[in-house]
């Protein structure tokens, strides 16, 4: 569900994951380092992350390719590169999307806000900013894709194609091959949340087939 607000920002802000500006937080680093202070993004062609740590009036920058992701309001977002066949460059398909499964889970399932800003009134000087929700997955063999759950990596044929991506679990294998409730969407129909639900069902199941896991 599409969410639309009037646009207004203070000096302060948190409009979505990827328009943030001097909010708190922690920024976790490739190299392993991490970062407590006020973080802003700018998601524009090059991806730039600025970090103010400790009162500093001029910031920290990392570009996007050194960047892991940050944790604010104990919500962890990660930097994803979105793979679904667009032809736009990599930089402009990474995004920060919250990350909705525990650190070590085998499949990740990302929740990812997609803000436009469109213009109303006789001189379209109106903003109006509208959000939406999109759900994506990573799968077990890839470590920064992501894929949208109601696309072509999983849609048409589910059964057939999310069996095989599981088939070293092969109980879970076999249902999701079955068709059966509560392991199986079809292309059309049903709501995003309605397949988020079904698809807890088959990561909880997977990750059981394997280690204990952390969170961060």
């Amino acid at each position: 569900m599409a969410i639309t607000l009037a646009s207004c920002k203070s000096a302060a802000y948190f409009d979505s994951p990827n328009d943030l500006n001097y909010i708190s937080g922690t920024l976790y680093l490739n190299n392993g380092r991490t970062l407590e202070g006020k973080i802003s993004i700018d998601d524009g062609w090059n991806g730039v992350v600025k970090i103010y740590v400790n009162g500093e009036k001029k910031g920290q920058r990392y570009k996007f390719s050194e960047v892991e992701g940050y944790k604010i309001r104990n919500e962890f977002y990660e930097l994803k590169e979105i793979r679904d066949g667009g032809s736009l460059s990599r930089n402009y398909r990474l995004k920060f999307m919250k990350r909705l499964t525990p650190d070590n889970s085998k499949i990740h399932l990302y929740e990812y806000l997609d803000k436009e800003t469109s213009y109303a009134g006789f001189r379209r000087n109106n903003p109006i900013t509208s959000f939406e929700k999109n759900y994506y997955v990573q799968l077990p063999s890839e470590k920064d894709g992501v894929w949208d759950i109601g696309q072509s990596k999983f849609v048409p044929n589910f059964d057939e194609k999310m069996s095989k991506i599981v088939d070293d679990c092969p109980t879970l294998s076999q249902k999701i091959a079955n068709k059966e409730k509560g392991y199986f969407y079809p292309q059309i129909g049903g709501s995003d949340e309605k397949r988020v639900d079904m698809l807890w069902n088959i990561i909880n199941e997977y990750n059981k087939c394997g280690s204990s896991l952390g969170s961060r």
